[in-house]
């Protein structure tokens, strides 16, 4: 018991360091992931507008900072289970906010996919367990952990497509040409798969959480339509067609689905 109390208050303490390098990382290294990004165009960036998400990512992982760490959630069996991958997912974004505005973008770009891997196994953690299938998450786990986890769960997922496109720029493998083009389309269509994968596969989950997942990633795919519009009908079309395939994976009906379940997730 005074070891799994012991690692309860280091999740909960590295969730809230995470969390606060996180949301200073852009300060501490002086620039913003954004800017780069712009400074080396890719024909997969989506348009400026796309990073106000930050904001509302930066807000609730400050609101499931606070949730969890609250006494009477330190043994909380969901936040047992998800909580290390979210607090690695925090951490590491918070370092890669320093790594990217240097421009080491081979570093950072391992980082995020690291960052992917522990945000979506937090997303899908959501929906495992005896307690969620006897009973399911409260309102507070719905709304203070599906939420923020499924909404940068998917904002990580589109940016770490993307960012294989402008490492290569940023590190001279990519000079436009035809080769960008297809390059686009390929990064395009391996990361509406992977997306609609983790939607379909997180729908075993509370709404809140995959509804958010799949949010974020059609929020950067038609930023990438409305930002390449004029630069490549190739990628255009296929950021288009993504953005179709992802709202059927998030809309079409589960086979696996009973009915009770079905209603207990729309709750």
């Amino acid at each position: 018991m005074r070891t799994n109390s012991r690692m309860d208050r280091a999740r909960q303490a590295a969730t809230i360091v995470g969390v606060v390098l996180q949301v200073g990382g852009g300060a501490l290294a002086g620039g913003s992931v954004g800017r780069v990004s712009a400074e080396n165009p890719t024909l997969v960036v989506p348009a400026d507008y796309a990073f106000v998400v930050w904001g509302p990512i930066f807000a609730l992982s400050l609101a499931y900072s606070v949730y969890q760490a609250l006494p009477q959630q330190r043994q909380n069996p969901l936040l047992r289970r998800v909580g290390w991958f979210v607090a690695g997912a925090f951490a590491g974004n918070g370092l890669r906010q320093i790594l990217f505005p240097a421009e080491l973008f081979v570093a950072s770009q391992a980082l995020l996919a690291g960052i992917v891997a522990c945000a979506v196994a937090a997303l899908l953690g959501l929906g495992l367990g005896r307690v969620y299938r006897e009973r399911g998450l409260g309102w507070a786990d719905r709304w203070l952990v599906a939420l923020p986890v499924g909404l940068f769960a998917g904002w990580v997922t589109a940016a770490v497509f993307v960012g294989v496109a402008t490492t290569l720029v940023g590190t001279g493998f990519l000079d436009g040409g035809p080769f960008e083009a297809i390059l686009g389309v390929i990064l395009l269509i391996v990361g509406v798969v992977v997306a609609s994968v983790v939607v379909r596969s997180a729908r075993r989950g509370r709404a809140q959480g995959y509804v958010a997942y799949a949010g974020a990633v059609l929020w950067a795919l038609v930023a990438v339509v409305a930002n390449q519009y004029d630069a490549s009908s190739i990628t255009t079309v296929a950021a288009a067609l993504g953005v179709v395939l992802v709202a059927l994976a998030l809309l079409a009906p589960l086979r696996s689905r009973g009915p009770r379940n079905a209603m207990r997730n729309a709750s």
